[in-house]
């Protein structure tokens, strides 16, 4: 295993009452470093308290071990995406423009943040039911995405079913084989993204009807 590491940053101790700013920058310094790693084991407590500018024992403080740690980290990342997709489709009244919103944002997350993408959906860290804030965000993610699809239902799409969650799954599916191809295999000529983001809701059926 390799113990991915960061410089330690110049980082004054924090004054009383700053704890939970600690635990932020804990955080955000575990979420970088999943982003930049080959495989989420490589990231450590020592990896991540250094990264911060702390010790070990100050991390410790904040987190039980390394999975509530890591979990948090992916949590945050999940709200992160999570808040950029109601941000882009919270103010479009018409389902399918909401879902077509939806599509483009999340292939414009995908496309700028590579290494959380990779953590959310690419390469994820195995969940505990004990360890539930970054499985508690996924899944705030995903219905917002059912709630769309079922607006897109009662507004009369002629969708190869009536299930929005099993629609959502099918669109999710599509997603991800457009972007994570994307990513992987960058240097194919690739038809223009926001197109097939677009066909996907055509293929469901998750259309206005005609």
């Amino acid at each position: 295993m390799t113990d991915v590491t960061a410089p330690r940053s110049d980082r004054s101790r924090n004054p009383r009452g700053q704890g939970d700013r600690l635990r932020d920058e804990l955080i955000e310094a575990a979420a970088h470093l999943l982003a930049t790693a080959a495989h989420p084991d490589d990231v450590s407590i020592r990896a991540v308290a250094r990264a911060a500018g702390v010790s070990p024992t100050a991390t410790y403080r904040h987190f039980s071990d390394r999975d509530e740690l890591v979990h948090a980290a992916v949590g945050s990342c999940f709200g992160e995406f999570a808040q950029e997709m109601l941000e882009a489709t919270a103010d479009e009244p018409n389902p399918f423009e909401r879902l077509r919103a939806a599509g483009r944002s999340y292939l414009d997350y995908a496309m700028a943040e590579h290494g959380h993408y990779r953590v959310l959906f690419s390469n994820p860290v195995p969940m505990h039911s004990d360890l539930v804030e970054a499985d508690s965000a996924g899944k705030a993610a995903f219905e917002q995405l059912v709630d769309i699809v079922q607006a897109c239902l009662d507004a009369g799409a002629p969708a190869r079913s009536d299930d929005a969650t099993y629609l959502s799954f099918q669109v999710w599916t599509w997603m991800h084989g457009i972007v994570d191809l994307r990513i992987t295999h960058g240097h194919m000529d690739w038809p223009p993204a926001e197109q097939l983001v677009d066909d996907v809701a055509v293929v469901l059926g998750l259309v206005e009807p005609s």
